[in-house]
């Protein structure tokens, strides 16, 4: 998720009681609820290089403890009177919660590698939810305006009452959209839309093709667009065991959509992802451009 709602969060943990157990926790807990997301620096070598590793080893299990550890050492030295005990629980809780906060989205998170590489996504909630931002932030002000941990205790409970209730509508979305597709598919995905919880869009893979489209729980009928997948030729076989960029991309998207246009110096193999293709606005693609004779000329991503 986003760090403003990361940062809520380890706020209103320490609000709600965990930021007395020693000087520095409120900050172990708001600064590990961050502290995942400094794999930001892998773009400073480009958007494939941040795309290759991030949400990586940072926000994976393993590399949970090595973080909190550092962490807590770092304000055990710097907080007059801290315990590193406490810290580190503070820290260790922090940095997990920012991982489960992140495996709620659409986006999702590489929660075991190294051990394996696989990206897990609940689809949940969207990346920046309002509700969850209005709770933590309503929780955290009246617990300090009232001087007690009542409010930010409500608030975290109403959090985890609200995702538990998400993923309740999110698994009828799936069972609505498998019974209003009018062939066989193999996967479904029913991604969050960040103000009405009761609606989801939906991508469903019948192997040929994918059915795009939106349902809202209670609401009428659901309408899906059919879109015929493109054949992969042995150019684009080609690219993609070629291209350093496409295997990345491949790699992370759950729902790839290829493309192939003209160019005038050859053509342009062109993949996106159908999480994050919105009418308004297009992202996370792929471009990989070649001459006639299929080397490639240049490849990129973009978000």
């Amino acid at each position: 998720m986003d760090n403003l709602t990361h940062s809520l969060a380890g706020w209103a943990i320490a609000r709600a009681g965990l930021g007395r157990v020693s000087p520095g926790a409120t900050a172990a807990l708001v600064l590990a609820s961050n502290l995942p997301d400094l794999d930001i620096v892998a773009g400073l070598a480009g958007t494939a290089s941040y795309l290759a590793h991030h949400r990586d080893l940072t926000h994976s299990v393993v590399g949970l403890l090595p973080q909190a550890v550092l962490l807590a050492a770092v304000l055990r030295r710097f907080v007059k009177g801290s315990r590193f005990g406490p810290l580190l629980g503070c820290t260790l809780l922090g940095l997990a919660l920012h991982v489960v906060m992140d495996l709620w989205t659409s986006y999702g998170t590489r929660a075991l590698t190294p051990l394996m590489n696989d990206w897990f996504a609940w689809d949940l909630v969207f990346i920046v939810d309002p509700w969850i931002l209005a709770a933590l932030g309503a929780g955290i002000f009246l617990s300090r305006r009232l001087d007690a941990p009542g409010p930010a205790r409500v608030a975290l409970l109403a959090c985890a009452l609200y995702v538990g209730g998400r993923g309740v509508a999110h698994d009828a979305a799936v069972r609505a959209a498998v019974a209003a597709i009018d062939e066989p598919v193999y996967r479904v995905a029913a991604l969050p839309e960040p103000i009405d919880p009761l609606r989801w869009r939906v991508l469903a893979d019948a192997g040929s093709a994918y059915h795009v489209g939106e349902l809202r729980l209670g609401g009428g009928p659901p309408r899906f667009v059919r879109r015929a997948k493109a054949a992969e030729t042995p150019l684009v076989a080609r690219i993609r065991e070629s291209s350093a960029v496409a295997a990345i991309f491949l790699d992370f998207s759950r729902w790839p959509w290829l493309e192939v246009e003209e160019t005038p110096a050859g053509k342009a193999v062109v993949w996106s992802d159908l999480r994050f293709d919105f009418p308004e606005r297009r992202g996370f693609v792929t471009r990989v451009e070649v001459d006639a004779e299929g080397r490639i000329l240049s490849e990129r991503f973009e978000f």
